[in-house]
């Protein structure tokens, strides 16, 4: 028997009562007008069961749905497309024949498949049906489904999809994960592997079709999540995921994060300046000027003045260092050989002294193999007169022994 009608005229489950009440083995073709085409669906009967359905016929909805659940390898899959598009049989049949899809597995996805369908051609208004006795189902892999419960449980589905349209208002909606969850998570298997769908730019139909589990399952998991803060949804797609909120959060820092620190310049070694007055033949003037120069105090610009990148320096430690004694000249002065010599041992009392020489100054006596000068009032100055004065070291008058010391600490603390 044929059959044909349109749904305005005639409602799917009055048809689907039809066939089942006079048990029939066939399929249920129905077209719809969607966009710029038409969607074709069809509901398989056998013996007045349902054996399997679906609302999309250039979709395999079932296999889409085994392979979602990862249920299948590449290798099965190949095999089976090849054997499919040869003719006789579907892809989801072939995974059955060949041992590759556990048969129970794919016999629940087949059920699911089926009140899927079901449900989504129970919202179709209008369009056309025809039942034609003479095909049958290419994936028919066994299943037996009593058409009043497919019915029962697609209306009960309709009834809900209002209430998940509150949550979920468009298939068009993009879906993105918030950055921080007020509480820790709890997600079932199901929800996670939509979760892992979500980048920001997938919509509501994207996950539909990567999971192959029905408009109806995914809107529902959907909602759920996003009624407990784990998903957001945005009906325009301005929707960002959590790496490009981070990103962009990250990059209001690179105002105060940019500003490089100056490089750490090598302190400038000072030169090697002798310790002690008049060594390497410079005078304790010349000496201290070097020092200042080399302790920054002195430049071009006049004395007292740092250099610059130099801090000015105390000259005088707070705890001075012990100083070590003087370095011994090769020439001293009479005053430093006669406090540097060792005292001469005590000897007998001088013998009268003779008369003095002719030329020598009153005061000054001559005996012995040694000379011993003994100065006293105006002979001190006619001794003076008889000094080489080669012999004797000059001393600068603006050096005293206080400022050699600052000069010589002054050395050593660079």
């Amino acid at each position: 028997m044929n059959l044909e009608g349109t749904l305005d005229a005639f409602g799917l489950p009055d048809v689907v009562a039809l066939l089942a009440g006079t048990g029939k083995t066939g399929g249920l073709q129905l077209r719809h007008a969607q966009g710029p085409g038409l969607v074709h669906g069809v509901v398989w009967f056998r013996e007045g069961r349902i054996s399997g359905a679906s609302s999309d016929r250039s979709r395999a909805s079932l296999v889409r749905r085994v392979v979602g659940s990862g249920a299948v390898d590449d290798a099965a899959l190949r095999h089976a497309v090849q054997r499919a598009t040869g003719g006789g049989t579907g892809v989801a049949r072939a995974l059955l024949d060949s041992g590759a899809v556990d048969p129970e597995l794919l016999r629940q996805a087949a059920s699911e498949q089926a009140v899927d369908a079901v449900f989504d051609l129970l919202r179709w208004q209008t369009g056309d049906f025809g039942f034609t006795a003479s095909q049958g189902d290419p994936d028919d892999i066994g299943i037996s489904l009593d058409p009043a419960e497919v019915l029962a449980e697609a209306r009960a589905r309709a009834e809900a999809w209002s209430r998940l349209e509150a949550l979920v208002p468009s298939q068009e909606s993009v879906l993105s994960l918030p950055v921080v969850l007020e509480t820790d998570p709890q997600v079932s298997r199901d929800e996670w592997a939509l979760l892992a769908l979500v980048d920001g730019r997938r919509r509501v139909r994207d996950l539909v079709e990567l999971t192959g589990c029905g408009q109806f399952a995914v809107t529902t998991t959907l909602a759920q999540l996003v009624s407990r803060g784990l998903v957001h949804m945005s009906a325009d797609g301005s929707a960002q995921d959590h790496v490009t909120v981070v990103e962009r959060r990250l990059a209001l820092l690179a105002a105060v994060e940019e500003v490089a620190e100056p490089e750490e310049q090598d302190e400038p070694v000072a030169p090697e300046m002798p310790v002690g007055p008049g060594a390497h033949g410079m005078s304790a003037a010349e000496a201290l000027a070097a020092a200042r120069r080399a302790q920054g105090l002195g430049s071009a610009s006049g004395p007292g003045v740092p250099l610059p990148g130099r801090s000015r320096q105390e000259v005088v430690p707070p705890r001075p260092e012990p100083f070590l004694p003087g370095r011994r000249p090769e020439h001293p002065e009479p005053a430093y050989a006669e406090h540097a010599m060792p005292a001469p041992a005590p000897a007998a009392p001088p013998a009268p002294a003779p008369a003095p020489a002719p030329g020598v100054p009153m005061g000054v006596s001559m005996g012995g193999r040694g000379t011993a000068a003994v100065v006293e009032g105006s002979s001190a100055r006619a001794l003076a007169e008889h000094v080489d004065p080669e012999g004797a070291i000059e001393r600068d008058p603006h050096v005293n022994r206080s400022l050699l010391l600052r000069l010589i600490a002054g050395v050593r603390g660079l």
